[in-house]
């Protein structure tokens, strides 16, 4: 039973739900902006594949949550850098359906066997259920950003909360997860997660600022 392709379906069905039930307000129209966040999302999903297991034939048909959602970011900003555009990603309007998205997602990748742990034989357990852990993180996110979501002043921290915490998340996963080490001993997700972690730290800290500012 293709379990995977299931639970993605169930998981775009509840993610639409969900924006029903939070009146989640249509983006701007701003099908350049869109666009570039594409190219960035199907370009990003396949770096990471790249960097870890070369051309193979992985590369086909693999791809990267981390590598899309940071691609689709850097997309977006680089657009908006280069034409001079501002103003907020509508990312903070989607995040919390996202998560629900690919938390029924890493259900359908722990009951198809896919992106498995390392050997953990434990009370039963072959392997470190890091689809189950991931599909945890991804809920329990969307339950906390739902609760801040009720704070309009505070919607603006909803995607940078999102991406720092799922790449903290990412980074410490990665030790029961099976992925080539690259370089000093880290897989390239761990990697991304440092280098990412200061830009929405960054991000974070500007934003809470500006809400401080704004509701002084």
């Amino acid at each position: 039973m293709p379990y995977y392709s299931l639970c993605s379906i169930i998981g775009v069905v509840a993610a639409v739900w969900v924006a029903k039930k939070m009146a989640v307000p249509k983006p701007p129209q701003h099908t350049d902006i869109m666009i570039a966040a594409i190219i960035g999302l199907l370009i990003g999903a396949k770096i990471p594949i790249w960097l870890s297991y070369g051309f193979s034939g992985y590369l086909i048909y693999g791809k990267s949550f981390l590598g899309g959602l940071l691609g689709a970011f850097l997309a977006i900003n680089f657009y908006k850098l280069i034409t001079r555009q501002s103003g907020n990603s509508f990312g903070d309007r989607l995040v919390i359906p996202l998560a629900v998205a690919v938390g029924f997602g890493k259900i359908g990748c722990w009951l198809n066997g896919c992106c498995a742990g390392k050997e953990l034989n434990l009370w039963g357990i072959e392997k470190y259920p890091v689809q189950l852990l991931e599909s945890f993180f991804q809920f329990t996110t969307a339950f906390l950003l739902w609760r801040l979501y009720q704070k309009p002043q505070y919607r603006s921290l909803l995607f940078p909360f999102y991406a720092l915490g799922y790449l903290t998340m990412r980074f410490f996963i990665e030790y029961w997860r099976v992925e080539p080490v690259i370089w000093g001993n880290m897989t390239v997700y761990q990697l991304l997660s440092l280098i990412f972690i200061p830009v929405f730290l960054t991000i974070c800290w500007q934003r809470i600022k500006n809400v401080k500012q704004s509701v002084a």
